[in-house]
């Protein structure tokens, strides 16, 4: 292990307005390389700086769930890395990944199941 990394400083933020009616999501950026921003319902991809309307999106066919209570977003900022997210990002990379996982279970079966001619 790199002792460096032991001693990386890290910033720690956190939003003064609560948001509501949001998704819950875990978005990271690695420097001017690349970033992911993961929430239930898609997962955005980017190459470079983020820029909207230029990410990729693997979306998941549902409609996102909306938080009811609101959440302060927070970050934190560790090397080049810059992290934010908005709900509990225990709750939230578990979530997302059993819901990619039924997704894609959902995929290979359709990709298996025969064609039915009319």
């Amino acid at each position: 292990m790199n002792p460096d990394l032991l001693h990386t400083p890290v910033q720690v933020g956190r939003s003064t307005v609560a948001e509501r009616g949001q998704e819950r999501q875990v978005a990271v950026q690695v420097g001017r390389s690349f970033g992911f921003d993961l929430r239930p319902s898609r997962l955005f991809v980017w190459a470079g700086p983020r820029r909207e309307g230029h990410e990729r999106i693997v979306s998941l066919g549902r409609p996102p769930a909306r938080m009811q209570a609101p959440h302060r977003r927070r970050w934190l900022k560790v090397g080049a890395a810059e992290i934010s997210y908005l709900g509990s990002p225990a709750v939230t990379v578990p979530l997302s990944a059993w819901r990619y996982a039924q997704h894609a279970r959902g995929r290979s079966r359709d990709r298996q199941a025969p064609k039915r001619e009319p």
